[in-house]
């Protein structure tokens, strides 16, 4: 799909698929004006940490440069597809203003400084924090964007190594009332279903979930479905009309300081009479 405006048009083209159907492959690809896929030196294999669904991708090189990404279709998760994160989120590597040397504060100023100097100013400070005050001296506040094995260096450094136990990430607090929605309705804190049950739902019903905006190519899923036979019902209970709200076959908005549980009991109803 390289030259789709995907910015325009989010979601891609549709590929519509009937219910029990394998979801259909499509491959899409961003490249550097002007390139082509023949340009592209090497492929390296690679997923997006970018948003929660984990898409496979291909990164193209070129002169020992990201030039752009392809979609990999044999993956079970997005068969090829890219949300617009996906397409065009490496061009951040190289921003003009993307900073490529450390700095350290030198006199109320920020002044570049080399690798040895700025690690070492951070070893040193983290010494006589934990000599003066302890490990409970020194906390970390992660980010969301790692993959497992960035993961475990960083709770090996901070757990076995400088021994806190301030650790924290925008992993858990990002999704903290989501999971203990999740263990309150099915008694785990992790997803009950698998992706592959859109391919056979014949209702998708989905509580303050914006899919369309934060799960991108998961919606394109729902959107093929949408426009193949036996399409599924689509019940959205969200106070906003986003577009999944706007694709719903039944939109129910609840009013700020309602009860939700009113809401759940019109939704069964809703459901249980077709």
């Amino acid at each position: 799909m390289t030259g789709t405006d995907r910015i325009a048009d989010i979601w891609g083209a549709r590929t519509p698929y009937a219910r029990g159907a394998p979801w259909p492959v499509r491959v899409d690809t961003h490249l550097e004006e002007g390139l082509t896929s023949d340009d592209v030196d090497r492929w390296v294999q690679t997923a997006s940490i970018l948003h929660s669904n984990g898409d496979a991708l291909d990164i193209a090189v070129k002169d020992d440069r990201i030039v752009g990404v392809r979609g990999r279709g044999a993956d079970r998760v997005n068969h090829g597809r890219l949300g617009p994160k996906d397409l065009f989120g490496w061009q951040a590597n190289a921003s003009p203003d993307r900073l490529t040397r450390p700095l350290v504060c030198r006199r109320g100023r920020l002044v570049e400084t080399s690798w040895d100097e700025a690690m070492d100013a951070v070893v040193t400070r983290t010494r006589e924090l934990l000599d003066e005050q302890g490990p409970s001296a020194v906390g970390f506040y992660t980010t969301g964007q790692l993959f497992l094995e960035e993961y475990y260096t960083l709770g090996v450094i901070a757990h076995g190594g400088i021994g806190t136990n301030h650790v924290d990430g925008n992993t858990r607090l990002c999704t903290a009332t989501a999971a203990a929605a999740l263990k309150e309705s099915f008694g785990c804190d992790g997803q009950p279903g698998s992706y592959t049950d859109i391919d056979h739902a014949d209702v998708i019903a989905l509580y303050g979930h914006n899919m369309a905006e934060t799960q991108t190519v998961l919606w394109a899923r729902v959107l093929d479905r949408l426009a193949g036979p036996n399409p599924p019902r689509i019940v959205c209970v969200d106070p906003r009309p986003t577009p999944v709200a706007r694709a719903a076959d039944v939109h129910l908005a609840p009013r700020p300081g309602t009860n939700v549980a009113l809401m759940n009991g019109l939704l069964h109803e809703i459901l249980a009479n077709g």
